[in-house]
């Protein structure tokens, strides 16, 4: 199969993922509007249940929200014929990556020194904090 043809089935893959997700995330903002509607028993247990719920709910509907942006910049970037192109580089992203995230942006290789240096810019911010 060619690289074409793998990149049309990732975009057809990332566009069913796009509408799951958009339907999942339709139902957990339902969820938490009716969790919201409720009325609230004084208790304190009962509102401590409560307010989990609508931040366990708040949290998932921002991470649907998050993976709804980086899958709608993948096509983006797949309309712009710039997917699966390294933005360090300029190298192809290798289809197995692109498969098992294809949301990346960079190659293997890029990645990992990207990562490498965001950790140790993460351990130079927290040892001026101490």
């Amino acid at each position: 199969m060619s690289r074409a043809n793998d990149l049309l089935k990732i975009r057809s893959l990332l566009q069913e993922r796009r509408r799951t997700t958009e339907t999942a995330q339709a139902g957990a903002r339902r969820e938490l509007a009716a969790l919201k509607d409720q009325e609230r028993d004084p208790e304190y247990e009962e509102q401590a249940q409560a307010e989990l719920a609508d931040y366990t709910l708040s949290t998932l509907i921002e991470a649907q929200r998050r993976e709804i942006m980086l899958i709608d910049a993948a096509l983006s970037r797949m309309d712009n014929d710039v997917f699966g192109e390294c933005v360090d580089c300029g190298n192809e992203i290798s289809l197995d990556r692109l498969e098992a995230m294809p949301f990346a942006i960079r190659c293997e290789e890029d990645a990992a020194i990207h990562e490498q240096e965001t950790r140790e810019a993460a351990r130079h911010v927290g040892s001026l904090s101490l």
